[in-house]
């Protein structure tokens, strides 16, 4: 009777959040190496569309100018819907909005205002 009960009751319990990690390219040659390591914003109930938010580290692949820096940190919250994501990516004063797929072959353009559109590639890790 217990294992009936269990059987019963196991599909209500809630679901563990889970991460999402990714690496990528941003820039326009895409010189910047971008890592994250996003969280679940909050387990949802359909398997297909998911938030995620977290912070994300860039490692400059090139030599850097004057002043420039060699890595940048930021964060980003992205919605999940299979392999197509809508992102808000915060770097230091930019903010860009952006909507891809998840691969390593796909290019999106962020939209980062005055910084104009900046190709970013991202995919799982």
């Amino acid at each position: 009777m217990r294992a009936h009960l269990l059987l019963v009751l196991l599909p209500m319990l809630p679901t563990p959040a889970t991460a999402l990690e990714l690496t990528g390219r941003y820039g326009y040659a895409g010189e910047w190496a971008l890592t994250a390591t996003l969280a679940e914003a909050e387990p949802s109930a359909s398997k297909r569309k998911r938030d995620f938010a977290g912070p994300i580290q860039l490692k400059h692949l090139a030599l850097c100018g004057p002043g420039e820096v060699a890595e940048k940190t930021g964060t980003l919250n992205l919605r999940r819907d299979g392999r197509r994501y809508a992102a808000m990516l915060a770097i230091g004063e930019e903010n860009c909005a952006v909507t891809g797929t998840l691969t390593e072959d796909g290019v999106a353009f962020a939209d980062c205002g005055k910084a104009g559109k900046i190709p970013l590639r991202l995919w799982l890790k």
